[in-house]
């Protein structure tokens, strides 16, 4: 499907060109929006919560509040899409953004906060995928390979850049300025949102929404991002970790039994069906979980043993997101010509040797030779894997079932980030407590997360009875 099909116009060449470069900008910038609402807010945590007479277990449900959100809401999100058109349900999405970060912004306190904060994460549930499913089926062939290479780029970049234009924002002006700033970003997206894809004719269909099943995966997303979230804050023997883990289980078994029983499936068999897909689902989840742990555990480290500040920590992980960017965006160019499944192994295995080679971080490093070629090498990696994992996973994907396909793509990132977190927080927390000395087996684990996904993808795309590739032959070449 063109953009001219989308947006049920027959431009001609010059405007068509120019319909194409803005609705990219349209959907990418608004990822990027999105990626930098989940983190940017994390460095004006001590102002915020100064400010607000907030404790340090309060304040910490203000990134929390979103995530929960986000992370409950992709599945059911997806399936709006599908059911009600996907431009409407992305612009939609974005206006609660908007709304919500004004909220948010203007809190005179912790409780109007933390609502803005969810309804900025339900916003973000809404758009994120919509927009995704946007370009699997609006962008073809070379066009598709650019828009997924700048969209991995942002997803890259987002929680890196969130960071450092918190510290920014927070040393410029106040910390309400890292929430107040979607408003005019997320106003100006809107509008070229609505320039080049419109409203009317959406591709609604007439579909049920499939409200137990919508109820029960939400419930179920929700119930096992909290007790991850818990886990990373008080451990695995808390009974705040334990009880909504297990509850999350149990509401997942009653999803698989409910869900195939009705005439449309939320999550169905179809979207799994693929070996291709399943192992991409399955590295793209690990994959989280190596570089959500990776950045947040990092910068403790650049910020309890080297002792930068929080401005300082930010820009230290900026190379990274710098190195994601040359990688997508220019590396991409010279390794298009060899199989999505094979980029992906490579890129897995630079990661693999940047995230081994900071297992010699200690209290003697510094960060020019300890990090910094470290975190280079892992965005360059990244760069590579991420583009042929998304393109295995939506080029592939029946195109009915686009939306929910995104939305189970960005929970498998979602729930990786929260369970690599969580998981890892098991090492850094060990020993003495001592982070120079706890941190070198933080990476021990990140490295053995990354051989499973390499080992993962074998034995998904090459193990026994794979047979031949499923992927369709323009995909392959991509």
């Amino acid at each position: 499907m063109s953009v001219d099909a989308v947006a049920g116009e027959v431009p001609t060449r010059d405007t068509r060109s120019q319909a194409w470069g803005l609705l990219l900008v349209a959907i990418v910038g608004a990822e990027f929006m999105l990626q930098l609402d989940g983190t940017v807010v994390n460095v004006a945590l001590p102002t915020l919560q100064s400010d607000l007479g907030l404790s340090v277990a309060s304040g910490s449900w203000v990134p929390n509040a979103f995530l929960l959100a986000f992370g409950g809401l992709l599945l059911l999100a997806g399936r709006l899409g599908d059911v009600l058109g996907h431009r409407r349900v992305f612009v939609g999405g974005l206006g609660l953004v908007v709304l919500a970060s004004l909220v948010a912004g203007l809190a005179p306190n912790i409780e109007v906060l933390l609502v803005g904060r969810l309804l900025q994460g339900a916003g973000a549930a809404l758009a994120g995928p919509n927009g995704l499913a946007l370009l699997a089926v609006v962008f073809e062939g070379e066009r598709r390979q650019r828009a997924f290479g700048l969209y991995s780029t942002v997803t890259g970049l987002g929680a890196s850049a969130g960071m450092v234009l918190g510290g920014v924002l927070t040393w410029a002006g106040d910390w309400r300025w890292s929430l107040l700033v979607n408003v005019p970003v997320g106003l100006l997206i809107i509008v070229v949102s609505l320039k080049t894809l419109g409203l009317a004719g959406t591709g609604a269909r007439s579909r049920p929404l499939g409200l137990p099943s919508a109820a029960l995966v939400t419930a179920a997303v929700t119930t096992a991002v909290y007790g991850l979230v818990h886990a990373a804050e008080k451990g695995w023997g808390d009974a705040g970790t334990l009880v909504p883990l297990a509850a999350s289980v149990v509401l997942w078994v009653l999803l698989a039994v409910v869900d195939p029983r009705t005439s449309e499936p939320l999550l169905p068999a179809a979207i799994f069906a693929s070996r291709e897909r399943a192992g991409a689902f399955v590295d793209l989840l690990l994959l989280a979980a190596v570089l959500t742990s990776f950045l947040i555990y990092l910068v403790q480290y650049l910020q309890g043993v080297l002792h930068f500040n929080a401005l300082q920590s930010g820009l230290a992980v900026l190379p990274f997101g710098l190195a994601l960017l040359v990688s997508t965006q220019v590396l991409t160019k010279y390794v298009s010509g060899i199989g999505l499944k094979t980029r992906a192994l490579l890129g897995l295995g630079v990661v693999l040797i940047g995230v081994a080679w900071l297992t010699l971080l200690d209290a003697h490093s510094s960060y020019a030779t300890g990090v910094l070629p470290q975190i280079v090498l892992i965005g360059l990696g990244v760069g590579v894997a991420i583009i042929p994992f998304n393109m295995i996973i939506l080029s592939t994907a029946p195109p009915e079932y686009a939306g929910v396909t995104a939305g189970v793509l960005q929970t498998a990132l979602t729930v990786g980030g929260s369970l690599g977190l969580a998981v890892l927080l098991i090492p850094f927390t060990g020993g003495n407590g001592e982070i120079a000395d706890t941190i070198s087996t933080v990476f021990v684990w990140a490295a053995g997360a990354t051989v499973l996904a390499i080992l993962a993808a074998v034995l998904f795309w090459y193990g026994p009875g794979s047979g031949k590739p499923a992927l369709p032959e323009q995909a392959a070449q991509v």
